[in-house]
């Protein structure tokens, strides 16, 4: 009974094409990183070759400034680079490491703080909101209890947001294939590649781990929205405002405690880039990011075992 419930609603998400559109979505803002990085190295290149230009145009011994430093100093105006020829260099080294299928993934991963809040949000407001809108919320609680039905769409939350975020990486992976082998045709490659010795902050399976942990916690907050308010509409701006609009709360808030374990797991060494997030601790943020699972279920759990299917 249980296992065709789940059928039922995995179909239901299938045939709306809701998850369709959150794969599709994922995947373009994924395509976004892709051409933000694309044009990083094209940019970065063109900086290093005028000021190349500049040290052969004057006569000067632009090995000598190779083999030293740069150095970023950041004042109110912006900022000043020292031995900018050293600093351009490696800034192109840099993007095409992560550019580079080394890398991609960990950097699809990075955007998980800026982009997975609002794409699963939205697909935790549709699973919601779908009965709602269709009026079948009392056809299917004809066999099956509403605590059972809300338990289940709990558990396709948890399936679907992991099979669209493993497509979506798998479909952008290859495409990061070809945009980094088109990059060989702009750039000497071999001449940028850097010497540095990129660590790792964790593993990918760690990385991947923190996404699908993202994912689903923004499904299950989506999903809560759904309902409370019966309204896609609502809870997608409150999602927006939360994520985009309003400023850090404290170290208690959620997004805080994200940043600080994405800045503990991540790298940013391409694009993506988060602030420095409010100081907290490891057992801080853990417990916030577990309060706000348990209190996000519990709400959902109690709203739809007491709420009537007619109550639509």
């Amino acid at each position: 009974m249980i296992k065709e419930c789940i059928n039922q609603e995995l179909r239901c998400g299938i045939n709306s094409k809701i998850y369709y559109i959150t794969l599709i979505l994922l995947s373009a803002l994924f395509g976004i990183i892709l051409f933000m990085n694309y044009n990083a190295v094209i940019d970065t290149h063109e900086a290093y070759l005028k000021y190349e230009n500049y040290y052969k145009s004057n006569g000067l011994d632009l090995e000598s400034d190779l083999k030293g430093e740069y150095k970023v100093e950041k004042h109110k105006g912006g900022e000043r680079i020292e031995n900018p020829i050293v600093y351009y260099k490696e800034s192109v080294g840099k993007y095409l490491y992560s550019a580079s299928p080394k890398y991609l993934v960990s950097e699809f991963l990075e955007a998980s703080t800026l982009f997975f809040p609002l794409v699963f949000g939205i697909l935790g407001l549709f699973v919601s909101t779908y009965d709602i809108r269709h009026k079948t919320l009392k056809h299917k609680t004809v066999r099956n209890s509403r605590s059972v039905l809300g338990a289940v769409k709990h558990l396709t939350l948890m399936l679907s947001s992991f099979a669209i975020l493993i497509i979506a990486l798998i479909i952008s992976f290859i495409i990061g294939l070809i945009v980094y082998q088109s990059l060989y045709s702009s750039v000497p490659v071999a001449d940028f590649i850097s010497k540095t010795a990129y660590t790792s902050s964790s593993s990918i399976i760690t990385k991947i781990a923190f996404g699908y942990m993202i994912a689903l916690l923004f499904s299950e907050i989506g999903y809560t929205l759904g309902i409370l308010f019966k309204n896609m509409t609502v809870g997608i701006v409150t999602i927006f405002l939360y994520t985009f609009v309003i400023p850090d709360l404290g170290s208690f808030d959620l997004r805080t405690s994200i940043k600080f374990l994405a800045k503990k797991v991540f790298d940013f060494y391409g694009v993506v880039s988060i602030e420095a997030p409010i100081n907290t601790s490891y057992i801080k943020a853990g417990s916030v990011i577990l309060v706000a699972f348990v209190i996000s279920g519990i709400i959902s759990m109690i709203i739809t075992a007491k709420r009537s299917s007619f109550d639509c």
